[in-house]
């Protein structure tokens, strides 16, 4: 009895390490984004209601499969720095022939997925990879402006969800909407990097805020602060009632407002607040399109 019991510890913890290495969390809020945007322009019809289901699964695959590969590239990093040296490579609990040939499969799934809807929505899958793989594999060790290059991998989702739902390649309320991912991904990174600077100096890593003086760093987390926030009221307003609307999106702004004040002491505050603040920002834009609309 005990071997089983131990059998079963050994495959869970298995198991385990390797959905560790997807970055559940962020592959969840990449396929919320999807999918707010699927459902704001869902039709309802049968064709559609197929493409919103492999659409779905698409996108979940492909950020786990583009995820996994990043912490394969990252993985000698990770070893050095504090914050990521207990990941699963770092600490050896999956090798890194496993980690590749996982986060391929994975991120392949969703592609051939991704072609069976339409040639749109494939487009949009290679894009977001290959932003976000270039990214890990060049960008981050060239250039202090990595993220800003890279940004827009995170918005394709967004994009290809529209294609699934309406077989256009591009429209204005998507682009608004993609905008909101390449305005908050700087913001999300920077702050983070502004609390573990040395981490990311250790490792060799020439993130903005360690190659830039604190001021310049928090001067450029307001700017795209401010055009994220500027970007969600203008999203918002494409939806009805717009006095609802603005209201919900000023009440949902208040708190990252009232953290840039005090930016300065409450970077790594504003960092943890980051990604809920986008989830709540499409959940409700979700609520309003669908509920409201």
């Amino acid at each position: 009895m005990a071997t089983i019991w131990n059998n079963f510890f050994k495959f869970f913890s298995r198991a385990r390490s390797f959905v560790i290495l997807t970055k559940p969390k962020l592959s969840a809020l990449l396929l919320l984004t999807a999918v707010v945007e699927a459902f704001s322009v869902y039709s309802g019809d049968a064709e559609n209601t197929k493409a919103l289901g492999v659409l779905t699964l698409s996108v979940l695959l492909s950020c786990m499969g583009t995820n996994t590969i990043t912490c394969y590239l990252d993985r000698e990093m990770d070893s050095i720095m504090s914050r990521t040296r207990s990941r699963p490579l770092p600490k050896g609990e999956v090798s890194p022939r496993e980690a590749l040939i996982f986060g391929v499969v994975l991120l392949l799934s969703g592609l051939i997925l991704a072609a069976t809807i339409n040639i749109y929505v494939l487009f949009w899958g290679i894009i977001g990879a290959v932003f976000v793989i270039s990214y890990n594999y060049r960008l981050k060790t060239q250039t202090s402006y990595n993220i800003l290059i890279a940004s827009p991998g995170g918005a394709a989702p967004i994009l290809g969800a529209h294609s699934a739902m309406t077989g256009e390649l591009i429209a204005f309320q998507p682009l608004i909407l993609a905008l909101l991912i390449i305005f908050w991904t700087p913001v999300h990174i920077w702050s983070l990097a502004l609390f573990y600077k040395e981490d990311y100096k250790k490792a060799g890593v020439p993130m903005l805020p360690v190659v830039s003086d604190k001021e310049k760093v928090l001067r450029m987390i307001l700017v795209f602060t401010a055009l994220y926030i500027a970007d969600s009221f203008a999203a918002f307003l494409m939806l009805e009632p717009i006095w609802l609307s603005l209201f919900m999106i000023g009440l949902l702004n208040y708190p990252l407002v009232k953290l840039l004040f005090n930016v300065r002491t409450n970077h790594y505050r504003l960092f943890r607040l980051s990604s809920p603040h986008l989830g709540a920002v499409f959940l409700m834009y979700l609520l309003l399109s669908v509920f409201m609309g």
